[in-house]
Parts: C-alpha cells; structure tokens; sequence
C-alpha cells in the first residue's frame, strides 16, 4: 500500500525548479503581496545558489527597487536579496568571483541602477540605507571605475553618500564613510566634489566623536583614510584644507594625544595599539602635503610650521610613551617638512627637543598595565638641540627594536641638510672642531669613520654605516665641504708621526676591515662614501693614490671578496673604475700605470663581472628604503637610496672606464672651473706655444730689418718727392706758356671771327634791302649766293675745327708720352717698394698727406679748370688707385702726371667751347635765313617746298643748339 501511495507522490521539485518558479512568479505577479512571497522565497536560496537566483530573477530584484520603493518591508527583503547574492556562503557550489562581477556589471551598465540606490538614501529608514551602502560598497570594489563614474554622473549622487556622514546611526555612518574611501583613492574630480561637500569638517566631526586619535577606533582610521584619498597629490583640495584650518585641527589632534599621554592617569596599554595607528594615519596624511616637487609644498611647509606642527611631530618624535614605529614616522615627517626649504632648514637647526632622562618602568615605549597600582613619578627632561639629538639617535649603539627611529633620524638630518650647501658646511665644520678637540658628548662621524677596526669596542656595524652615510650627503656634488674634509689628517708631523689623510685612512679601514673580515654593511658603507666622494674629484683621487698600497689592496679585495661579499667586491671594482676615470698623467700613480695594474693585476673581466654583479644584486636591484629583518638579526639595509641613485645613474659609464685609453683623461668641470684634462692635448699646447715663440722671435728680427728698409725707403722718397717737385714747376710753367699761348689764339680768332661775322651780318642785310628792293627775280641768286656763303662758312669752320683738332692731338700726344715715362719710373719704383708695402703705411699715408697738400696747392693755382673737370679727374683717380692699391706713396706722382694730362684735356675743351660758339653763329645765321623766307611769305613771295623742308630741318637743328641762338633769334 505504502509503495503504491508513493508510486502516485508527486516527483520532488529541485532547488533549481523552484527558484525558476519564483523567478516566473516575480516577473509575472502585479499584486504586492505575491511579489514580496516570490522575493522571500528567493531570499531563501539566495546564500547558496547565487547564480542561479541572479540568473533568474537579478532584473527583477533591481526593478522592484524602484517599483517597491514605497514599501519599507518588500524593499528590505529586495535588498537583502540583492545583498545575499554578493555575499554567499562559502560552501555554495555556485560561489565564485566572476557572479559578483557579473552582478556588478548588470548594476553599473545602466546608470538608472545606480540611481536607484542613491534615491534610497534619501530615506529615513535604516535598513534601506545601509543596505544600499552595502550594494554600493560591493559594486565599487569589484567595478571601481565604473562605479566612480556613475556616482559622479548621477544627480547629487556624491552630495546624497557625503550627508550621510550627518546620520546620528554609527552603522549608517560608518558604511557611508567605507564607501567613500572606496570611490575616492582615484578619481580627482570626485575627490574635488567629495571635499566640497564639506567633508574635512564632517570627517573632523567623526575623530572627535569617536573619541580623537587616543580612543578612536577604527572609524578614526576610515576617516584619515578618507582624509588621505581626498588630499594625495590633489593641489586644489589641499589649498581648500589650509584655507579652512584643517592644518590647525591636525594640530590640535596630535596636541591632544600629548596632552594625554603626559596626563597623570596616562593612557592604557591596550589602546595603545589602536592610538599609534591613529596618530600613523595623521602622520602619513601630513606627508601628503609634502610630496617632493608638487606645486604646493613650500606653501604647505610654511603653513605646518606656522601652525606649529612640526613642532608638536618633533615632540612626539622624541616621546618615550610612543612606539618606535611613530616615532621612527615622526622624524620622517619632520624631514619632508623642512626638505629643501632654506628658511625652515635654517629655523630648524634652532630647535630644542625635551628628552626624558628619567621616569617609571617602560618596556618599548609602552608603560606597564598596573599603572594605577603604582605611585605617579613625575618624568624630568632634559633640553637638547634638535641637530645633536639627532646625531645622537643616528650614531649612538642602540637595540635593533630602535633600528627604524635610528633610520628616521638619519633621514631626517639628510632632509636638514638637503640642497643647502651653508648647512652642509656647518655641520662639517662643527663635526672638524669636535673631532680635533675631542670634546663631542656625542659620538663624532669623523671621529667614529677613522677609528680602525681592531680598535672598536662595539660590534655595531651601523654606527660606521650611519655616519659614512652622513659624511657622504655633506660632501655629495659639493666642492666646498669636499675641499673641507679632504685637509682632515691623522698623526702630528712636528712630534715624528706620520701624516695620513682622511681618504687614505678610509681606503685604509676598508682594506683592513676585509682582512679582519668586518661586517660587509659597515665596509659598503666606507665605500660608497669614497664613491660619492672621489667622483669628479681628480684631487681626492691623487690624495688615495697617495697611499700606493690603496690600490693593490683593494684589487685584492675584488679578488679574494668576490663569493663571499659580492657587494663590497663590486663596490671596491666601481671604486678602482672611479680611480682610473678621474686619475691624470701626473697622479702619485700615473694613469698609463694605475690602468697596467688594474688589466694585469685584476683583469677586465673580473672588473666587469663585479660590476655587473653588483648591478644585478637584489639589495641594489630590487632596492627598499623600508627596513626588512635579516636571517642574522640585523637588518637587510646595505644601502642609502641617494647612492642607489647615483650608482643606476653611473653605472654604464663605469662598466666601460677600463676601456679608456689611459693618455685620454677626463675633463671635469666643478663649479665653473675645469679639471683634468688631455695630456696628448697639453703637450700638443705646449709645442704650439714653443713654436709660436720662435715665430715671435724671428718677426721681430724681421721687424728690425724691415725698420731699417723703412728709414732708408724714406729717405729715397724724399728725394724722389724733392725731384718730383722740380718736375712739378717745370710742368706748371709749360703749362701756363701754353695756357698764355693758347689765350691768345683764341682772342684772335674770336676778333677775326666777330669781324667776319659782322662783316657778314652787314653784307647780308645790304644784300637783303637790294633783294627786296629788285622783287622777285633776284631772289634766287639771292638764295644761290647765300647758301655759297653758307658753304665757304661751313668750309671755314671745319678747317678751323680740324686745325684746333691736330693742334689738341698733337698735344695730348706729346703729353701721354710724357705720362707713359712717368707711369715707367712709377713702375720701377712700386717694384722696389713691393715688399715692405705692408710695413709702410702708417708713413706712407703721413707722406701722402703732406703730398696732397701740395697738390691742393698746385690744384689751388687751376681751380677753375679743375672745377669744369672734376669727374674726370675723379676718373683717373679711381683707375690710379685700382691698379695700385698697395702703394700709396706713389700715389701723388701718378696723380701729379694725371693732373698735366687734365690741363691738356682743359685746353681741348676750351677749343671746343671756340667752337660751339662758332656753331651758336652759324645757327644765328640759320635763324636769319628762315627770318628771311618767312618774310618773303609775308610779302607774297613764293618760297620752293624743298626750301620749306629744308627750313624744317634747320630749324630742328637750331632747338638741338644752346639756348643762346634762341635769345638771338628773340632779339
């Protein structure tokens, strides 16, 4: 009967079947009250078949929250649903990371999803709310970006998670704050809308509600949190911060935490815990402000330490009650605070620290738990300078609990020092004094880098490490504090000893510290002070040449270090390289020397396989500033993070020093001022200048000579300048006998011609009262016999044009070979001058001034002439002077025979004025004729056309001619 009865059961439903019922059921229902069962049903299986719930019904789910907003217990159970799914069990077999991507895919592809759940926050009631923070907080961690973008892009959707901050419920607030600090580490602009929306008060509000920094929980961690999101390298943001006084308020929570470590009752060891996170938290926010090279951090730095922070940080970092781990943050604030401002750098110097010297039982900074069980004991301090507590944390033996305060400090003096090369000398010179007086209540970096190994009392390999690690950021790219430390010596020379310098007793240290086989951090920290230091400084390297034993001593280092500190092996080859590189011809061991050893003694290849070794080594290779533990309980710091950068940034050029050829050395130049430099190239100089010398010499012998060459020279112008005169008058009186002669000719024909002219005029108006007198039938032979006159005038003229013509060629005949004879004895002249001509201007140009001016005076005596002339005397010149440039003495000669050529040339045109006058008369004579056929015209008198043309021509001849036939015609 039973197996019948179950033979007609139903088949059992799967988990499956029923949530695609209950998915078809939500999808499908329009009543409340069957969507809120579906949901529940839904709920149900949530936790462990999210997959195939999302599946179904995730669309649904999201859309009832909207469609069930108004309905506070369906739109709980929606959510929870939805929040189930994000969070399943873990022994689901459908858990997996990619169904909360997918869900937050499907939430984040459609901005009406998101929006959806800010609108919730819009409402009172507390589940909706928190629920929906939840959601949010799950979507941005598995989609960040998207979710930064939808948040941003909804309306008020940054404003809604912001003002919930206000909500009086600490679950609610705490949520809003979480999810803030999610969506905020990248986005600027939302951090900028965040921080606008008052959010540096409300987080403020939070610290102090939730008890400060010493009783605050992790909500107070959440905040500076949110803090830093909203700060980390946004400038806008942090000018927001300083104008509204977070910096005071930062100021007054550290304040607080003093006040109340200090106070009588002190503060339990089980919050101690939670109050150095807290107070780590507000450190690294104030680091933030501080990042090197942004925009805003002198700004930032002025502000901290007008507000006094730095101050209060300094207190703290000094504080006993703290950890080592805040104290160590500490000091590693105050460096960046001060990083390369000189103002702060220069006040900070100044500062005076309050440090404990006595009290009650501490263990690691913490008081024990039965603090009430004992009587208060009230702690004495003593004042110290900051800079000598400093030196003193840095140098002095310490636990290795205290390792990172000893770290911190140093970091914070290699901040104090940073950039400031005054500071730099300061701390050298004080670290000098103290090390020749002996009297530092401190230890002295000097004094603790020369102590040699075998004399150390302690087994602290960082003490040597520290102050070698000092030393080389005072003297790193500084000439100055190089210069100082270089005169440090060892021994009293006036009592025997010997005198050893600070470089060689380093070298010294390092050696023997490798055979005593010392700990490797203290020789690597020797080492990469000699680097630091010997670099570009050809005079450091000559002072560790000084010591010939240096260099065998670390070629043996390489050699014999090489397995078991391959660190200080590559350390010591990059030093040989940097010995060789920087070293000269005349170094205690020469270059060509220094360069045989190192390929003999050691060998290329051991020298680069150690450096690349070296290279490649973790601890420079995958460098950490942080400290890490070491498997010998000391810490893994071989290191500083200035030399790590210096050794990448050289380290190409070092692998390929040996290679170098050893007469090439290398130029350096060091605060403007050139050293080393190529020997090849000096000695090349050097008999350049021997040969310039010699050069020298032998112009001024040939100077001399040339002097004497000069004095007789002018001597032989002189005379010939003397005999040129002579020559000159004799000229000049020919040429006046023939300008006497030539006047005369000229009167005389002028009175023939004016005679025969007015012989003529008075024939021609006889002829011409006769003509018209006997009417026309004279008038041809009138004509005839006037064109017959007309011909035995033209004929007299040319007779006299050609006579004036052999006269003037004849002359300027007989002057050119008068020219040509003293162009020849020029010649020979210029000949003999050729050579000194260079030599000679200066006096020749005095000549041929006191040659010009006889010139002006002969020039003087014919200045009307030569006014008429004066282009082409100009002519002549300029050919002169283009064929002898060179000479100028002579010059005046040429220009004297030039100047009888010119006076000829004067006659020829006074010959041709005589006969452009006699033209002038014959146009006269021409106008008189076209006078006389246009009276016969007048007069009715038939005039021939040939006549006419002919008149046409003459009269265009006569308007070519001087404007004097015009007026004779006029009158």
């Amino acid at each position: 009967m039973m197996r019948m009865l179950e033979a007609q059961a139903p088949a059992r439903q799967t988990a499956t079947d029923t949530i695609q019922t209950l998915s078809s059921r939500l999808s499908s229902a329009t009543l409340l009250e069957d969507r809120r069962a579906a949901i529940l049903g839904l709920r149900s299986f949530a936790k462990l078949f999210p997959a195939s719930v999302a599946s179904g019904a995730l669309r649904d789910l999201i859309a009832g929250l909207r469609r069930d907003a108004e309905d506070p217990d369906t739109l709980k159970v929606v959510l929870e649903t939805l929040l189930m799914l994000f969070e399943p069990d873990e022994t689901s077999p459908e858990a997996s990371e990619e169904i909360t991507l997918w869900l937050a895919d499907e939430f984040t592809q459609r901005q009406d999803n998101i929006t959806a759940l800010l609108d919730l926050l819009e409402l009172g009631e507390f589940y909706p709310r928190l629920y929906a923070l939840q959601i949010l907080s799950h979507v941005s961690s598995a989609r960040p970006q998207r979710t930064q973008e939808a948040v941003f892009a909804a309306p008020l959707g940054v404003s809604r998670i912001t003002n919930v901050l206000d909500d009086k419920r600490e679950a609610v607030r705490n949520e809003a704050l979480v999810l803030l600090v999610a969506l905020t580490p990248s986005s600027a602009e939302l951090q900028k809308v965040v921080a606008f929306e008052n959010a540096f008060d409300r987080v403020f509000v939070l610290i102090a509600n939730d008890g400060g920094l010493t009783h605050g929980s992790t909500t107070v961690q959440d905040c500076l949190s949110l803090l830093a999101n909203l700060l980390s390298l946004n400038t806008s943001n942090q000018s927001y911060f300083r104008e509204m006084g977070g910096i005071m308020k930062i100021k007054k929570l550290l304040a607080a935490v003093l006040e109340q470590e200090d106070g009588n009752e002190g503060v339990s060891s089980w919050m101690k815990p939670q109050r150095d996170m807290n107070l780590w938290g507000i450190l690294g926010v104030v680091q933030l402000f501080l990042a090197r090279g942004a925009q805003g951090t002198l700004l930032n730095q002025q502000a901290f330490w007008q507000t006094a922070v730095l101050q209060t940080i300094l207190h703290i970092a000094f504080h006993p009650g703290f950890s080592a781990g805040v104290r160590a943050k500490a000091l590693q604030t105050c460096g960046d605070l001060i990083r390369g401002n000189h103002g702060l750098q220069e006040r900070f110097g100044d500062l005076p620290v309050q440090i404990k010297i006595a009290d009650g039982p501490a263990t690691n900074g913490h008081t024990p738990e039965d603090v009430r069980s004992k009587q208060p004991v009230k702690p004495v301090y003593q004042e110290h300078n900051v800079i000598e507590a400093l030196l003193e944390l840095a140098l002095e033996s310490s636990p290795i609990a205290l390792f990172d305060i000893r770290l911190a400090a140093l970091s914070c003096v290699k901040a104090f020092v940073e950039g400031h090369a005054g500071i730099r000398a300061h701390v050298l010179r004080r670290a000098i004094e103290g090390h020749r007086s002996g009297d530092d209540a401190i230890p002295n970096m000097l004094t603790v880098l020369l102590e040699p190994p075998s004399a150390r009392t302690n087994a602290d390999p960082y003490q040597q490490w520290v102050a070698a690690v000092l030393l080389m950021h005072l003297v790193y790219e500084n000439a100055e504090t190089k210069s100082m430390a270089l005169k440090v010596t060892e021994g009293d020379a006036e009592s025997g000893e010997e005198v050893v310098t600070f470089v060689q007793s380093i070298a010294s240290n390092v050696i023997a510290g490798i055979q005593h086989v010392e700990d490797e951090r203290a020789l690597i920290g020797y080492l990469m002070l000699l680097l630091v230091w010997l670099f570009e400084d050809p005079e450091a390297v000559n002072d560790l040449l000084g010591e010939g034993s240096n260099v065998q001593g670390l070629i043996t280092a390489v050699k014999i270090t090489k397995s078991t500190m391959p660190l200080v092996a590559g350390l010591a080859a990059f030093l040989l390289g940097v010995v060789y590189e920087f070293s000269t011809k005349d170094s205690p061991v020469p270059r060509t020397t220094l360069h045989g050893l190192l390929i003999g003694n050691m060998g290329r290849e051991t020298y680069v396989d150690s450096l690349t070794r070296l290279r490649e080594n973790p601890f420079v290779r995958d460098f950490e500033v942080l400290p890490q533990a070491g498997s010998g309980g000391l810490p893994d710091v071989f290191f500083d993070k200035t030399f790590i950068d210096f050794l990448k940034d050289n380290f190409s050029r070092f692998l390929r020093a040996i290679d170098r050829d050893p007469k090439f050395e290398v130029s350096v130049v060091s605060e403007g001022v050139q050293k080393g430099v190529s020997r090849d190239l000096v000695d090349s100089l050097r008999a350049q200048v021997e040969e310039q010398k010699q050069s020298i010499e032998a112009a001024n012998t040939e100077l001399l000579q040339l002097k004497r060459k000069l004095e007789q020279e002018e001597l032989d112008h002189r005379r010939t300048r003397e005999s040129t005169g002579v020559e000159l008058s004799r000229i000049r009186q020919i040429n006046q006998s023939l300008q006497a002669n030539h006047e005369e000719e000229v009167a005389k024909l002028q009175r023939d011609f004016t005679r025969e002219r007015d012989s003529l005029l008075k024939s021609h108006e006889d002829e011409l009262h006769r003509r018209r007198n006997e009417g026309l039938g004279t008038l041809e032979n009138a004509r005839k016999q006037h064109e017959s006159e007309i011909k035995r005038l033209e004929q007299r003229i040319a007779s006299i044009t050609k006579e004036a013509a052999d006269e003037l060629a004849s002359l300027v005949q007989k002057h050119k070979q008068e020219m040509v004879a003293a162009e020849t004895e020029f010649q020979t002249t210029q000949q003999k001058t050729a050579a000194e001509v260079a030599e000679l201007k200066k006096t020749i140009s005095s000549l041929e001034s006191k040659l010009e001016s006889q010139r002006n005076d002969a020039t003087r005596e014919l200045s009307t002439a030569q006014a008429e002339h004066q282009k082409q005397l100009k002519l002549l010149v300029s050919d002169k002077d283009s064929a002898d440039t060179r000479a100028k003495a002579a010059q005046s000669e040429l220009k004297s025979t030039a100047e009888k050529l010119d006076q000829e040339i004067a006659r020829r045109k006074e010959v041709q004025t005589e006969l452009d006058d006699l033209l002038i008369v014959f146009g006269d004579v021409q106008a008189q004729r076209s006078a006389d056929k246009k009276r016969l015209k007048e007069l009715g008198e038939e005039v021939s056309e040939d006549e006419d043309e002919g008149d046409e021509e003459d009269d265009g001849e006569d308007e070519d001619e001087d404007g004097v036939s015009g007026n004779d015609d006029v009158d």
